[in-house]
């Protein structure tokens, strides 16, 4: 057979493991013999178009030549696997006269596996198949991960300056809880000493022309001014008016309230002068301090950062496999998320899942999902690495009749595992599954409780009874 390097050491590999598990289908007479004895007394290593001259190499991918030389087998379909009960399984006979599960070339069709014994797994962890017995399983409530802390950016402020200036006083220091409306800092600025002054001339022009109003109006009703006198005070209170108005809203865009412009004719309150106070806009705590007294702040120059810490977001990612069941709780309700760390081992923090992000990292493959978590008593800080539990179902942990994951091979969208039959061989079952919990699956049709199925390797038994979807065939 002419077979450049590559194919044929691939060839070789495949062979191998097949041979470790007894799937062959064109091994010949004496390998045959080896790793089936059964078939080799049965007369199934007779040259039925397998070719013994064949069976002394390594078999590899067959070519097309390969396959129609091959090709003589009556009967021998490929993938055409016959829903078989297990009862009329052990009696079928294939085209080799023996029994169909016991020959080598022919099982595959009907899904079954022979797995020797050296390669189920033992105490000493050799072996590559590993079966377990299906039971019903109290599945795991919560969703395991890791996560870290961070500020709830719906709580923090940054506190910068709408207008630049000197910074005069800092009234807080870092770490200092402050309440909403009061003073963290003052700036000494002459933009705003030039609103200030602004505004005070409209408002002395409003309150003057305002009188001379009420005035024309008087004498206007006594019979001594006219009306156009009258119109002409009007018009200009009215424009005061406005420049008052507008000057005010100015103000209030530099950070002033109405209550520093109320005081500003009392000499200690110091907004005349210039002077900007600004203020906490929330409680909270003073978690960043940058300004210093005497430096030059400008406009938006981030001075504090004041944060309300009685709760705090909880970042976490989570393995694309989880995200079903994630997804299946979050439609049922609130999900609730417990979190633990290191620092308080004994104490356990509560909070929601708020937000299960649209997209996956490239690179990890896992999604971001965020908590809200409560922190009155202020112990969790931003930037911790903690546990978290989030729950997927509700109340106590459900009992199910599940299986590990590992055991759920699919195939065209049709789920199936593998369950022992006898002695050495396994069957391919179709089932019906359910939702995911964590590591198990659950199963809701196609197995009953007390059946073995294999949970480790199930992919290498996947491979032989799905041989030829899989770039393999009779010919191999």
């Amino acid at each position: 057979m002419k077979m450049n390097a590559r194919r044929w050491t691939m060839a070789a590999g495949l062979c191998a493991l097949l041979t470790g598990l007894t799937m062959t289908s064109g091994y010949g007479k004496e390998q045959a013999a080896k790793t089936l004895p059964q078939a080799a007394e049965a007369g199934c290593g007779k040259d039925d178009g397998c070719g013994k001259d064949k069976a002394a190499e390594p078999v590899a991918p067959a070519t097309e030549e390969g396959h129609e030389e091959h090709g003589d087998h009556d009967g021998h379909g490929h993938g055409s696997s016959a829903a078989l009960s297990l009862e009329d399984l052990e009696s079928a006979k294939c085209e080799h006269d023996i029994p169909t599960y016991q020959c080598a070339e022919c099982r595959y069709e009907f899904g079954v596996v022979k797995v020797d014994a050296s390669l189920l797994k033992r105490a000493d962890g050799g072996g590559l198949v590993q079966t377990q017995a299906v039971v019903r399983t109290a599945v795991s409530a919560t969703l395991p991960a890791t996560g870290e802390m961070a500020l709830n950016e719906n709580a923090a402020v940054h506190i910068s300056p709408r207008i630049a200036g000197i910074v005069e006083s800092v009234s807080v220091d870092i770490g200092a809880h402050v309440k909403a409306g009061d003073t963290l800092l003052t700036l000494a600025s002459v933009e705003l000493g030039k609103a200030l002054a602004d505004y005070e001339r409209n408002r002395t022009l409003s309150d003057l022309t305002e009188k001379v109003f009420a005035r024309e109006t008087k004498l206007r009703d006594e019979k001594v001014g006219s009306e156009q006198d009258v119109i002409e005070a009007q018009m200009t209170f009215e424009q005061h008016r406005t420049d008052l108005k507008a000057s005010e809203q100015m103000l209030h865009v530099l950070g002033l309230t109405d209550e520093d412009l109320a005081g500003m004719r009392e000499p200690a309150h110091g907004v005349g002068a210039g002077r900007l106070p600004v203020r906490a806009p929330i409680a909270g705590m003073i978690i960043e301090k940058h300004a210093v007294a005497g430096e030059m702040a400008e406009a938006g120059k981030d001075l504090l950062l004041l944060a309300d810490l009685t709760t705090v977001w909880v970042w976490a990612n989570i393995q694309s496999r989880d995200l079903a069941p994630l997804l299946q709780a979050e439609k049922r309700g609130p999900v609730a998320v417990a979190i633990t760390v290191s620092a308080f081992p004994d104490r356990q923090f509560t909070g929601e899942l708020d937000y299960v992000g649209a997209t996956m990292n490239e690179q990890t493959r896992t999604v971001k999902v965020r908590a809200t978590v409560a922190n009155s008593g202020m112990e969790l800080r931003p930037g911790m690495f903690c546990d978290v539990s989030i729950a997927i179902v509700n109340g106590q942990a459900e009992e199910v009749l599940a299986v590990p994951r590992g055991a759920l091979m699919t195939d065209e969208g049709t789920s199936f595992v593998f369950v022992h039959w006898k002695d050495d061989f396994f069957v391919r079952r179709d089932v019906r599954r359910g939702r995911y919990f964590l590591d198990m699956v659950e199963i809701i049709e196609g197995l009953q409780a007390g059946e073995t199925v294999v949970t480790d390797g199930a992919f290498l038994l996947k491979s032989d009874v799905l041989r030829e979807k899989m770039g393999a065939g009779c010919a191999d």
